[in-house]
């Protein structure tokens, strides 16, 4: 009887702790969420960057949260002046500089840039009323007037190297900051990308004017950190799918409707 017993005992203690397994909760393996792609930005440049209503916008907005989704990350902006970016950008405070950045020889020499996505050119704004005075590139190049270029652009080298010795430079810090001096007569012109010349045109048609013949042609591409061959291979390639299947052109002409090339 007692050997009965202490088998039955066991069988109950098995089929207790077979029970108790089967019934536990099995934990999956937490599944790592993906890094956020850190963008940096100086939201200054409509129609390119630029905050409304405390919401940041324009081309590059757009394309960037496109990215981040295409490379299968949330996007995150990290704001900062613009003399800042790329120092940020290299000392690994964000991943990739989306802010209407010209590409040219002397950035390059820190950073790396994507394939171009938008041709611009410098352009000028001016008051209405001298649409007449300044009719040419030539007349807006040799007038000596007191010219507004945003600080640290390619707006301000171009001015510096390529207007009259007798021309007055002021730096404002955003295109904005343009349009008071303007309609004040502290400026007689601005010189900035075009995209923003025209955008402030639009803005205030009543009072300001574009020459619409650019002084010249620059290519707008993304900043990337040398050390990043990843993101700058993946970002390269998610760009050219985009220009392949029309993803580009809806984006910019969304906010750009006159233009017409990219690259």
């Amino acid at each position: 009887m007692a050997n009965i017993w202490g088998r039955t005992f066991i069988v109950i203690l098995c089929a207790a702790f077979f029970t108790g397994c089967a019934s536990a909760p099995v934990k999956e393996a937490d599944t790592p969420k993906p890094k956020p792609l850190l963008v940096g930005i100086t939201p200054n440049y409509p129609p390119i960057i630029f905050k409304q209503n405390k919401e940041i916008k324009g081309v590059e907005a757009d394309l960037a949260i496109r990215l981040a989704r295409d490379l299968g990350r949330p996007c995150q902006f990290v704001e900062v002046d613009w003399d800042e970016l790329i120092p940020a950008l290299m000392e690994g405070k964000f991943d990739i500089i989306m802010s209407g950045m010209t590409i040219n020889e002397a950035r390059k020499v820190r950073i790396n840039f994507t394939e171009p996505y938008l041709k611009v050119g410098l352009m000028t704004l001016m008051r209405a009323e001298d649409v007449s005075k300044y009719n040419s590139l030539s007349s807006i190049k040799e007038s000596g007037a007191t010219v507004g270029v945003v600080k640290g652009t390619t707006a301000e080298v171009y001015v510096r190297n390529q207007f009259s010795k007798t021309a007055t430079i002021r730096l404002l810090l955003s295109a904005g900051d343009a349009v008071y001096p303007l309609e004040n007569r502290r400026i007689d012109l601005f010189v900035n990308d075009s995209p923003s010349v025209i955008w402030l045109a639009s803005q205030n048609e009543g009072k300001l004017r574009a020459f619409l013949t650019p002084f010249n042609e620059d290519y707008l591409g993304w900043g990337i950190r040398r050390d990043d061959q990843d993101l700058f291979l993946q970002a390269n390639a998610i760009l050219g799918s985009w220009k392949a299947d029309g993803t580009l052109k809806e984006v910019i002409t969304r906010w750009l409707p006159y233009w017409k090339d990219s690259n």
